[in-house]
């Protein structure tokens, strides 16, 4: 067995993986060079799934982790969500006005970086929306409260639109039967990552629902399920990741799908506002 790397105490894993990778073994490369590569998606993936995707043995991933330092896979694994959270986690929050300042640069900076984004590609995701026989939309944590928003401006336009808790969901997980071929899911995510939004967007593909997927630009582990994906730049202040191009993404989506439904819902619906009086203006 060839010996571990040796490393300080304070190395990391992707470190760890890095000096691997001057090893002599090709196979312990090709290891090592997905999980660099993957390292966000990590605490997601099974050994079975790294080895399908390398088509090589669950043993072959067991025997690495243990020659990088590690107990095994699922040791390896621990280690690695523990690193993540902490470079996500929380930061001390510093001078008033330098949060200002620089939280106000940063959405600026967001902003711009989003008009980046094709129209084509924005066209397509509004179209999906529109084909779709029903809409669900997804979200955990933060993510849920964008979901929200993203109902209460699509169902102005279309029909058989729902919001779902992707932590309720899993609760309830029979809810997902509902979900079929001609369907459309439309998902949110934002680091850090929930698992169980990853395991019902599996579930769904299965059932033939379509998968748009909107997050930021880390390493999604949904990314790689879904029929269509917009990337957005979350750059936040000190302590918050921004949501902002979130809604703004699904306002300026909402605007696509209206014009493409030509307001024939978005009519009705405000002449059944009126009936009931919910306006007093």
């Amino acid at each position: 067995m060839t010996a571990a790397p040796t490393a300080p105490p304070s190395t990391t894993v992707v470190e760890l993986l890095l000096m691997s990778l001057e090893g002599p073994g090709r196979r312990d490369q090709t290891v090592a060079r997905y999980f660099i590569d993957h390292a966000e998606e990590l605490p997601f993936l099974s050994a079975g799934e790294i080895a399908e995707a390398l088509n090589v043995s669950g043993a072959t991933i067991t025997r690495f982790s243990q020659r990088v330092g590690f107990e095994g896979y699922p040791h390896l694994q621990r280690v690695i969500r523990q690193e993540l959270r902490a470079s996500l986690g929380i930061k001390q929050p510093g001078l008033q006005d330098a949060v200002v300042a620089t939280y106000w640069a940063s959405e600026r900076a967001n902003i711009d970086g989003m008009a980046g984004i094709s129209e084509q590609k924005l066209l397509d995701f509004a179209t999906a929306i529109v084909e779709a026989r029903q809409l669900w939309i997804l979200g955990a944590r933060s993510s849920y409260g964008v979901s929200l928003v993203a109902e209460s401006l699509l169902s102005s336009f279309r029909p058989h639109v729902q919001a779902y808790s992707a932590d309720v969901l899993t609760s309830r997980p029979e809810q997902l039967m509902e979900m079929t071929t001609g369907d459309a899911a439309l998902v949110y995510t934002v680091r850090r990552y929930s698992r169980v939004t990853t395991l019902i967007v599996k579930t769904l593909q299965k059932q033939g629902v379509r998968i748009l997927l909107v997050t930021d630009q880390g390493a999604s582990p949904v990314a790689k399920l879904a029929d269509q994906c917009l990337r957005l730049p979350t750059q936040g202040s000190e302590v918050l990741a921004s949501m902002a191009p979130f809604v703004s993404l699904t306002t300026l989506i909402a605007s696509l799908v209206a014009r493409q439904l030509h307001g024939g819902h978005l009519i009705r619906a405000e002449e059944l506002k009126a009936d009931f009086g919910l306006y007093e203006y």
